[in-house]
Order: structure tokens, then sequence, then C-alpha cells
């Protein structure tokens, strides 16, 4: 039994790691912690297209998305994390780089009324209880799609899902 010891709390480290590390915790490129204030992360303002069209052409190219499985890390078709795929969808729709965790995503975007979302903005959520960790693409009709976490698929969900409702702490747009 004292060999299970050692064995048992390394799985349940590294269970915590991937569920804390879950889209903006830790990066993924360095597994160190991410600290993304507004001074070191710069705004990202979208000009060269409307809301409007820029939103139809993200939730155009997410629908696609729906089903793809949930990947830690994942960036590309084959899996996503959360801030994995916000960050594939704008640079795939709408030829925009945005930065790569939901913490820093927030500090990029421009804060909004939650009220007032339309379709291509982001909702973040506080999800780990350490601040910002999650992020989803707002499609309209108070919902969103996103990349839950390890096990699920990318899929759609309702602002009003009590879950999200509480745990919702920022909508944010980087359109003009």
């Amino acid at each position: 039994m004292k060999n299970l010891k050692p064995l048992y709390r390394a799985a349940c480290l590294g269970i915590l790691t991937v569920t804390l590390s879950s889209c903006g915790i830790f990066s993924s490129s360095k597994k160190t912690k991410t600290h993304a204030s507004k001074s070191s992360v710069k705004p990202v303002r979208i000009k060269h297209i409307s809301q409007q069209e820029g939103g139809r052409e993200l939730i155009l190219q997410s629908m696609d998305l729906v089903g793809t499985p949930y990947r830690w890390g994942g960036t590309t078709d084959t899996g996503f994390d959360c801030s994995g795929m916000i960050q594939y969808l704008y640079k795939n729709a709408l030829d925009v780089n945005i930065p790569r965790t939901s913490r820093q995503m927030a500090a990029a975007s421009r804060s909004i009324n939650p009220k007032k979302l339309k379709s291509g903005d982001l909702v973040f959520f506080n999800t780990s209880g350490r601040g910002i960790s999650h992020v989803g693409l707002y499609i309209g009709n108070n919902q969103f799609i996103h990349a839950p976490s390890s096990g699920s698929v990318v899929r759609t969900e309702s602002l009003d899902k009590p879950y999200y409702a509480k745990r919702l702490v920022k909508a944010g747009t980087f359109f003009d």
C-alpha cells in the first residue's frame, strides 16, 4: 500500500493540473502561470469588417466545429480547448490574430454590457474560482459556442443555463 500513495498523489496532481489549466490558468506552450494584465496585453480592435459581417462569418465557421473533440491545448480542428477554438475561429474567419488564453483575450477585448451582446462577441467565465478561465463565442439568441472540458465536444449552450449564468464575468468584443 505504501507504494500506491506516491502514484495516487501523482495521478491526483495530474488531474488537478489538467483541470486548472483548461482554457486560461496556464499557457499551453510553457505550462507556467499566465498573468495577463491589461498593461501586458495589447488591445485587439477589428476595423476591416463590420461586426454584422464578421459575426456572421464567425458563426458559419463555428458551426462546422460542433462535435469536434475537446483537447487541452488544442488549436486545430482535430481538437480544441476553449481559447484555442476562439483563436482558430478569428484567424480563419477574419484573418485576425488574437491572444492565446481566455484571460489574455479578456484583457485584449473591449468590455460591453452582456445585454448588448452581438454575434461574434465573446463571453468570459470564471469556472476555476481563480478569475477568467473559460471563453465562448456569442452566436445570438442568448446562445454561445464553446469547447467545454475534457471528455466533451464543441457545442452550443445557453447563457441562461444556471452553471454559466452564475459564472459569467465579462462580455467583450474585438469589433470597433
